[in-house]
């Protein structure tokens, strides 16, 4: 049936059986009968503690056990198979537990022991594991009375009482955990025993394991024949039996049903069924679509809300902010839907017009609070109110009680007092931060120990009462706009239609058609007014932490480190095996065969199931990962080569590390080793934001963001404790120019600003080669999102907000090879919309992993010279190794290097034909994984590419030719680019010259890839610019690996693209255009 588990499941992952702990309570035996205990399954497990449990059928029965695919998993990915029963008359699930002393030492039953209880011993059940929880966890928490839910049954106290272990028996009839099975051709159940805490006041999970019921409609449900869903969909007659040998069995033998045997006229032989109704036994129901429960879409906005993202910044003052200026207008519409209420009670003789200016002025409140009014517009007044506005005569009380008075608790208490909850806030929130200037601003040698102590008691009260009155003008605030209240008035709303909807049942048939409807919309309105009390409830238990907090001021709410991540959205692929016949321009006389493909990665491949272990035990993959003591690391504080941890980024693309929060400084940097500045009135309030290598200051963050000054560029800082500072948790900020000291609110504080700024500095030197840290423009604020927060908070561009926001605008950038600048760029966007990064993947399957380590995080590297994709962890090793070897670049940051002749190489070369070169004698056992370290990929690579261990020599059989120098021109005249870069392999000389012309390489391969034409007047027809000219892929690759540019004329002719490529290469190499080609 499946593994046993100790570890609970998550919600999405295949479930199979989860036992808590085996030897305090396990299930020995499990039976599944149905009517007239007719037994289906038995379920036992292998041993104990069990490992799995068997299922096997009744002996006899030799059909095969059931089990269908999960949908639960499958949605989430997984794959998990649960074991399926047939939607039986009645099936009974026999469960038989038994209940063990507890021992303190597992392998010693004798002495040691002690009698185990069980408290409140309680079987519940859901449709998903996810169901299961909330079941025992919340709805435990918000309902003391929680046996009286229907999935719930309360099975008893349970105790060993001196015995070494107690067996029961307890029997559940399995009903549907819903009404219908949504659509998916049977219900699933997962159940399971909890045991009552009284300590901690909660349910805890002893067992549980998950099945299917398959729906007996299920085929004929979803049968493409049907042509209306009001078509009743007839099930063959089916006898209930006890016996399928005689027909005598199924009735009683009495001596009246003898006599009625006897007098019975002779029967046709056409075959007729047996009428089931006159044996006594249950009739077959026929079933009808109709039959079962109508589902609507409901948007009912459920609650969201996010308890721990509530602190006090721009963000949440910019949210304040927008509710307050909602709040005027949302009083105005809620005072005339109270009016017209108003109106429609009082004037009962026109009633109808008043429902009518009701519903009018609903439909205008839902423009802005669709969640509270546009569901019930929806589906009660725009389809149902039109018919019965002829009987509003009965509608006075429930107008009164379900629509006037919400509206008026909402408007009279809750909105007019929106005005008066603000200014308590603002005055709060004025004197805390008043009062934590002052605190803060105290020297830290003129206070006393016991005036110390008081002085952060008071400090702690006062943020004590700020938090508290922050939280709860937070709640308000957002019960206001899309929370409970509106919840409250759409609930109300729900509760109206439906009576109102019930009194016309009787007199409208019109109604009773649209009744499927509004039940299931008022249903959705119930479960989501259930969430909300939920939700009421949680707030109050945190709102009660506070008050209970000793220290609310770690962590401070008001700053964090937000850690933010683009997923690379590439999905791992099969790397299919390279071949001789699949290379383009493969020349099979020049040089050997290669046959070494690129090798697949490790992680790619799906491990092998094993047996079920133990569920104490060890995983068994782990036992092959060595252990030992750990050893210092010889590469740390060498950027390229330090170990870094693999699982940081085994998810995410690129991290961008960013904190922001409130501090004290000086208004002026360098101000502190001024003894005026060191008075408590020049210290101010700054917001700073660490983000993308760049430390910002903004003042007046409490209505808009100001730049205060320049931002600090990290890449030349460094930050550290300022020990010398006359003020408490402190820490400085040292650049070229000046030194900045900031005042954090509390030690930890100023600790995990010295961990961001660390973090971030090393992030800025790490990505200044790459060009990844841009400056940016005046528009723009620092952040993953590129936009300015003090425009949003104000509405203005941040060139109005301040006009000390610059930058410049220039910034490194790499180029096509060392020394020179690129002579062109592409032109088609590929460099940045990602898509040349897709174009190398797709033109060979192997550049999806990295070809040194096999890696598919973060292949987005390249080494230009050698046309591989590489692994950033690598690209680190390469430009160690320095740039005569190799020229590493990255295909999404480096947008100014890849000219369309690199872009040529790449494409032609990749991993695979790379390998196959440069790994031909390699033994796939040396070569590093995604998990090697720093110093076995840089063993491995300097072996490869240094030392060139694994590429084969020429082989003096298949070659034609005896030197790598000979290989190497034959492979340019024959324009065969995979030939020269294994003859570069071999140490072949690019600068070297053909002897019949001594013409250099650069020329034959210019003329190899594009033959000038025999007319010279013809060229003059199409000329050539730099987007339209021909890619020269050998003659970039001999530039790349150290060929220089030739100085002499040609001795022939080449062709317009051809010297267009020459004139542009001897530009950026600063000979001019007037060099002779």
């Amino acid at each position: 049936m499946g593994a046993v588990h100790s570890i609970h499941p998550q919600a999405g992952d295949g479930e199979g059986i989860y036992l808590r702990d085996q030897r305090r309570f396990s299930v020995s035996a499990l039976s599944v009968t149905a009517d007239r205990n007719r037994t289906l399954l038995n379920i036992t497990p292998n041993l104990f503690p069990a490992t799995k449990y068997n299922v096997k059928k009744e002996l006899g029965d030799e059909a095969p056990v059931s089990f269908v695919l999960d949908p639960e998993a499958a949605s989430n990915g997984a794959m998990s198979h649960i074991l399926c029963l047939n939607n039986e008359e009645e099936l009974t699930f026999n469960f038989t537990c038994v209940v063990r002393q507890v021992h303190k030492d597992a392998l010693v039953y004798e002495s040691d022991s002690r009698d185990n209880v069980i408290t409140g011993l309680t079987f519940v059940f859901a449709s998903t594991s996810k169901e299961l929880d909330n079941l025992v966890t919340r709805e435990f928490h918000a309902n003391p009375n929680l046996h009286k839910n229907p999935q719930v049954a309360l099975v008893g106290d349970y105790s060993t009482g001196g015995h070494p272990s107690v067996q029961f028996k307890w029997s559940w009839k399995w009903k549907p955990p819903k009404s219908y099975d949504d659509r998916t051709g049977g219900w699933r159940t997962t159940c399971g025993f909890v045991e009552y805490d009284p300590q901690a006041h909660k349910l805890k999970t002893l067992a549980n394991f998950t099945f299917w019921v398959k729906s007996a409609q299920a085929d004929e449900l979803r049968s493409p024949k049907s042509l209306s869903p009001r078509i009743e969909l007839g099930v063959p007659p089916r006898l209930r039996v006890p016996s399928a040998q005689s027909m005598d069995s199924r009735v009683s033998d009495s001596d009246e049903y003898k006599d009625t045997l006897e007098t019975m006229p002779p029967k046709s032989p056409v075959f007729d069924s047996i009428p089931e109704d006159g044996l006594g036994l249950i009739p077959s129901q026929t079933t009808t679509l109709a039959d079962k429960p109508v589902k609507v879409d409901v948007n009912c906005a459920r609650p969201n809300e996010s308890l721990g993202q509530t602190e006090d910044g721009p963000l949440f003052r910019a949210t304040i902010k927008s509710w307050e200026q909602k709040t005027g207008s949302m009083r105005t519409r809620w005072k005339k839907v109270l009016k017209r209420a108003e109106a429609a009670l009082e004037a009962q003789t026109a009633s109808n017009n008043a429902a009518s200016e009701l519903m009018e002025a609903l439909r205008e409140v839902s423009s802005s609070n669709s969640n509270a009014v546009q569901p019930a517009m929806e589906h009660y007044f725009d389809k149902i109110e039109k018919e019965i506005l002829k009987y509003e005569r009965s509608r006075s009380s429930n107008l009164q009680k379900l629509i006037i008075d919400p509206v008026s608790k909402l408007y009279n208490v809750d909105l007019k007092q929106a005005d008066a909850k603000r200014k308590d806030f603002e005055e709060e929130s004025e004197q805390y931060y008043s009062y934590a200037g002052r605190y803060l601003g105290q020297r830290q040698d003129s206070l006393k120990e016991k005036k110390r102590a008081d002085s952060d008691k008071k400090y702690q009260t006062r943020m004590k009462n700020y938090e508290l009155s922050r939280f709860d003008y937070y709640s308000f605030m957002q019960d206001l706009h899309g929370g409970r209240k509106d919840q409250e008035v759409l609930s109300n709303l729900s509760r109206f239609a439906e009576a109102q909807a019930r009194n016309h049942l009787d007199t409208s048939s019109n109604i009773e058609t649209m009744m499927p409807q509004l039940e299931a919309f008022t249903s959705e309105v119930k479960e989501t007014d259930k969430e909300f009390q939920l939700q009421r409830t949680e707030r109050e238990e945190k709102r009660r932490q506070l008050e209970k907090s000793k220290k609310p001021s770690e962590p401070l709410p008001s700053q964090s480190i937000v850690s933010s991540a683009s997923l690379n959205g590439s999905k791992p692929r099969s790397i299919p095996s390279a071949s001789d016949g699949d290379l383009p321009g493969r020349k099979a006389s020049i040089t050997p065969i290669f046959s070494n493909p690129v090798n697949s990665p490790p992680g790619a491949m799906m491990p092998s199931l094993s047996s079920i272990g133990s569920p104490a035990s060890p995983d068994p993959s782990l036992a092959t990962i060595p252990t030992g003591s750990p050893q210092p690391n010889k590469f740390k504080g060498i950027r390229d080569l330090e170990e870094k941890d693999l699982s940081l980024g085994a998810g995410s693309d690129q991290s961008t590390h960013r904190k922001e929060g409130l501090v004290w400084a000086l208004s002026k940097p360098g101000s502190h080793v001024d003894p005026k500045g060191l008075n408590r009135q020049a210290w101010h309030k700054f917001w700073i934001v660490c983000d993308q290598g760049k430390l910002s200051e903004y003042t007046n963050w409490k209505q808009s963001l100001d730049l205060h000054m320049d931002p600090i560029d990290l890449r030349v800082a460094s930050v550290r404790d300022a020990r010398n500072a006359e003020r408490r948790f402190c820490f400085e900020v040292i650049t070229p120019q000046f030194t900045r000291v900031y005042q954090a609110t509390s030690e930890g504080d100023m600790k995990a600003w010295i961990a961001a700024i660390n973090i971030a500095i090393a992030s800025a030197v790490e990505m200044t080669g790459t060009g990844k840290i841009e400056r940016p423009s005046n528009d723009s604020l620092p952040g993953s999102n590129r936009r300015d927060i003090a425009s949003v908070l104000t509405g203005k561009s941040s060139s109005v907000s301040s006009q000390r926001n610059h930058y410049s605008s220039k910034h490194p950038a790499r180029h096509a090879t060392v020394g020179e600048r690129p002579a062109t760029r592409r032109v088609d966007g590929l460099e940045t919309d990602g898509r040349l990064l897709q174009q190398v993947r797709e033109a060979d399957a192997g550049n999806n992993i990295c070809a040194d380590c096999g890696s598919e995080n973060k292949v987005d590297w390249v080494s230009i010279n050698l046309g591989i994709v590489i692994c950033i962890e690598c690209s680190g090793i390469h430009r160690s190794l320095g740039t005569h070897i190799t020229k590493v670049r990255s295909l999404t940051l480096d947008t100014t290097s890849f000219t369309k002749d690199i872009v040529e190489v790449l494409l032609k070369i990749g991993n695979r034909v790379s390998n196959m070169i440069w790994e031909a004698r390699l033994d796939r056992a040396q070569k590093p994984t995604a998990a090697s370290t720093r110093e076995q990929r840089l063993s491995f690579i300097t072996s490869k590419y240094v030392d060139r261990s694994y590429v084969a020599p020429i082989s003096p059989t298949l070659s034609h030719y005896s030197s790598a120098q000979e290989t190497l021109i034959a492979s340019i005249k024959q324009n065969d680019i995979q030939n020269v870069l294994y003859a570069l392999a071999l140490r072949a000389d690019p600068n070297s010259k053909d002897r019949s012309r001594n013409t250099p390489y650069l020329f034959l391969a210019l003329a190899a890839a594009d033959p000038a034409p025999p007319f010279p007047q013809s060229q003059k027809t199409t000329p050539q610019t730099a987007e339209t000219r021909k890619a020269f892929a050998i003659a970039e690759m001999l530039l790349q690996n150290g060929a220089e540019l030739p100085t002499s004329v040609p001795p022939f002719p080449l062709s317009s693209s051809g010297t267009l490529y020459l004139q542009q290469k001897l530009r950026a190499a600063g000979r001019g255009s007037d060099a002779r080609v």
